[in-house]
């Protein structure tokens, strides 16, 4: 019985000498002090991606494929006289389905297949945009999605925008540090986000210039903003 008491008062005591060493080790924890700034730079965007859709239908689906086949080929054939390679433009999905639809005339319902093609189309002479989006209005068949500003190379700003997130978080914290009455002691951490925005412009069928146009559609593209933001921790001294 006496044994069994001391092995429990044993017990007892490493289990409050290994709480006691925690609780230390828990209050030596120095602090830390946290910020987070972000620096940006607005470019103007030297290239454009135009996304196509490109549309037939017919009462076979042997005849909407071969509509959709000289659809597409009317719309490269336009965008190579312009001056784009080959390379340049993409065919990014195909398909064909079937749906029935009520006849105007007779009213019965009829059978109406439908093939769609999807295009990008990339252009690097920005000047050239309005003209060709002004051409492809005259391909019924053909229909403009969306019209994307962007940069070619957003990672030659990388180092400015990254260099100045950094200075500025530094120079929050150090304001932080003297306001609190503190010390810096050493960096804890740092995370740095990367980005670069892109330009949308949505561009629905209504908007397209009438065919015969001598205008080209006109384009006031937005600058492209490359940011960075740096979140920043430093350990204080205790």
């Amino acid at each position: 019985m006496k044994k069994s008491i001391k092995l429990i008062f044993f017990a007892l005591v490493l289990t409050l000498l290994f709480a006691q060493t925690a609780s230390a080790a828990e209050i030596q924890q120095p602090g830390t002090i946290e910020t987070s700034a972000t620096s940006s730079v607005n470019v103007d965007p030297d290239i454009v991606q135009l996304n196509l859709s490109v549309r037939t239908e017919a009462n076979s689906a042997a005849l909407a494929q071969e509509n959709n086949s000289i659809a597409v080929n009317k719309a490269i054939d336009l965008l190579v006289g312009e001056g784009l390679s080959k390379d340049a433009i993409k065919t990014t999905n195909y398909s064909t389905y079937s749906y029935t639809k009520s006849d105007d005339t007779t009213k019965n319902e009829v059978t109406v297949y439908s093939s769609n093609s999807s295009m990008t189309v990339t252009i690097k002479e920005l000047d050239k945009v309005g003209d060709i989006l002004d051409k492809l209005a005259d391909i019924s068949e053909v229909n403009v999605n969306s019209v994307n500003y962007s940069i070619q190379d957003p990672g030659k700003y990388k180092d400015q925008v990254i260099a100045s997130a950094i200075a500025a978080a530094k120079e929050n914290i150090l304001s932080s540090a003297n306001a609190l009455g503190v010390t810096l002691d050493k960096l804890n951490s740092l995370r740095i986000d990367f980005n670069s925005d892109s330009n949308i412009q949505p561009y629905p069928r209504n908007t397209v210039s009438l065919s015969g146009s001598s205008t080209p559609q006109p384009q006031s593209p937005e600058k492209i903003t490359i940011s960075a933001t740096a979140d920043l921790s430093y350990t204080v001294q205790q």
